[in-house]
């Protein structure tokens, strides 16, 4: 039995994902699969690591753990041959407030952002809120995968002044091949657009499949990249609020520095540091078999889908623990999916959170015990039955 099979309570614990349910879907009799949230604790070290903390009492200003980035470096280049100096690394509380620091510091108001479609919703709803122009290079969904439409990216970078890139992808699945990081590159080269990779799932591909690093890909064009990383996906430390950006390019640190100053960017709090520290010092071995059991998570609703429902459309998971179905030939609208769905007894997020690209598709959050996994799809089996 794997420790990635203890159901863990939740309900009244503040958690957004189960306690937040009554206000998403309009009962609490659902088992929710949406928010990109684990069911599972994190390794025992980080637990150690808070419990050092609690134990010490006082919780008061604190500095920068002395050993933070040397561990960020000895993970980036363990798990991805990414080599990173420690004057490169900046901690920041969240990715997404670090997209927006990076849109306001390399763009100015009017000016057009590329991101493709669908998308991780913050990337276009920040971009929009800093006032910025929301441009969008559809991908090619074929035969369960995402692929870049290489004519449309070429005639939308034109037009841009920033490119924000999410590798691996979400909510697509992919993770995308060092060729097809090449290709973006060299055109974004071509046309002089800088770009934002946001790889927050990085360490989450799955068996067979190796994550890339943009920076790595592409060494020559590094200057011209910000790189958004954090252990929050990989470790289930969301709750934390500890990230990091990179950035070789001394222009792009003082544009940085100088946007926070007037928007303040936060520090990691105690626990976020030492959490973040722990997980990357000691967490190898767990990440490995969450991945595995991610996978088997995969195998096992993949299968079901396939035989109760096979119309449905399972798209091949490369990285992340988030699933992708296209329901399009259900034909229905995504309202009616959605409640069906609900009615069924599961909370999942529908794929036009993510864009009108990802009209008829939903996101199906499968980091959870199987026996909560297999509930779960029970009750999305049935809501897809109705749906038929």
């Amino acid at each position: 039995m794997s420790h990635f099979d203890e159901v863990i309570p939740r309900i009244g614990t503040n958690s957004e994902k189960w306690d937040d349910v009554k206000n998403l879907f309009g009962t609490e009799a659902i088992i929710p699969m949406w928010v990109a949230d684990m069911d599972f604790k994190p390794p025992y070290a980080v637990h150690q690591a808070f419990q050092k903390l609690l134990d010490h009492g006082i919780f008061g200003y604190s500095m920068t753990v002395p050993g933070l980035k040397p561990s960020i470096i000895d993970w980036l280049a363990t798990r991805h041959g990414y080599r990173v100096d420690e004057s490169a690394i900046f901690l920041n509380a969240a990715v997404v407030p670090s997209i927006s620091m990076a849109i306001r510091s390399l763009t100015e108001k009017g000016d057009a952002v590329l991101m493709h479609s669908p998308v991780y919703h913050p990337f276009f709803l920040v971009t929009a809120q800093t006032e910025r122009v929301v441009t969008l290079t559809p991908l090619i969904y074929e035969d369960g995968a995402y692929q870049v439409d290489w004519a449309d990216f070429e005639e939308k970078v034109k037009q841009v002044e920033l490119f924000i890139l999410c590798n691996p992808h979400n909510p697509g699945c992919r993770s995308w091949t060092r060729e097809e990081l090449q290709k973006m590159v060299a055109l974004c080269e071509r046309y002089g657009v800088p770009i934002i990779s946001d790889e927050i799932h990085s360490d989450l591909t799955m068996p067979g499949v190796t994550h890339t690093p943009l920076a790595v890909a592409t060494p020559d064009y590094e200057a011209q990249i910000v790189t958004l990383m954090a252990p929050t996906k990989t470790f289930n430390l969301a709750g934390m609020k500890a990230s990091f950006f990179i950035t070789t390019n001394p222009e792009f640190q003082k544009k940085f520095d100088y946007e926070a100053k007037y928007t303040s960017r936060p520090e990691l709090n105690s626990f976020g540091a030492v959490g973040m520290e722990a997980a990357y010092r000691f967490g190898a071995e767990w990440v490995d078999e969450l991945r595995d059991y991610i996978f088997a998570n995969y195998q096992y609703t993949k299968a079901e889908i396939e035989k109760h429902c096979p119309t449905v459309g399972v798209t091949k998971l490369e990285a992340t623990y988030l699933m992708w179905l296209d329901c399009r030939s259900l034909g229905l609208d995504d309202k009616t999916i959605l409640q069906n769905l609900i009615d069924a007894g599961v909370g999942v997020q529908m794929g036009s959170d993510f864009g009108v690209a990802g009209s008829g598709f939903v996101r199906l959050n499968i980091a959870c015990p199987k026996e909560t996994l297999q509930k779960g799809v029970a009750c999305l089996i049935a809501g897809l039955k109705k749906s038929n």
